[in-house]
């Protein structure tokens, strides 16, 4: 029963700690409770939680394989580096649209439980991020990528996911307010991030040579 728990909380903490910083889903929670209600954003934040269940399932399923074969895990870090390239020139190209053209109410989806889950299956760090922090603890060995805790730890990260965003919904307002730097310079934000992470991996992969020769 400890072993249970600890999946679940581990789950939730990590969803819950990395959706805490502005980011795609986070800022798109925001706008939705500011331009359609608190009720609606939290509407938004279910929806969020059905790819959630889906994308880390595969993050722990892929990082145990990845573990047993690190060769793929070395050509994944590579092709990291473009992908996250495109996305920084995707993200500054969004920017220089200009901001209004992003809101949420420019999209075709009214639904915000549909539109929650559509913004949070293209969030293209969601699989990422759960499968380097759950290696991370699976290494430490802090959780484990057997069932029942796989399905456990899935269960947690989509709770604290809702439950973050939902936070972010209720107090939407009050948020938007103190970070107005950060919602009207969203797309800028995003795309520097892409750009540092795609130097990040290309000086990590240069670490890893020299290390190796």
């Amino acid at each position: 029963m400890e072993q249970y728990l600890l999946h679940i909380t581990v789950g939730f903490l990590m969803a819950f700690i990395g959706l805490m910083a502005p980011g795609l889903l986070t800022m798109t929670a925001l706008k939705t409770a500011v331009e359609r209600g608190p009720v609606e954003g939290r509407k938004f934040a279910r929806g969020v939680m059905i790819p959630i269940l889906v994308q880390a399932h595969i993050a722990l399923l892929g990082a145990h394989y990845l573990l047993q074969h690190p060769v793929i895990l070395v050509r994944l870090s590579q092709a990291a580096i473009l992908l996250f390239l495109v996305l920084a020139w995707l993200f500054y190209r969004q920017a220089r649209k200009g901001y209004r053209e992003s809101s949420v109410s420019r999209y075709n989806i009214k639904n915000s439980f549909y539109y929650g889950i559509f913004i949070s299956a293209i969030n293209p760090m969601a699989i990422p991020f759960y499968l380097t922090y759950s290696s991370l603890l699976e290494y430490k060995g802090i959780i484990r990528f057997e069932q029942p805790y796989i399905t456990l730890f899935v269960l947690g990260a989509a709770l604290g996911a809702y439950a973050i965003l939902s936070i972010y919904a209720t107090y939407a307002r009050r948020i938007i307010g103190r970070i107005a730097f950060l919602s009207q310079n969203f797309y800028y934000i995003l795309s520097f991030v892409a750009a540092f992470l795609a130097l990040a991996s290309v000086v990590g992969n240069i670490i890893k040579y020299h290390s190796a020769s």
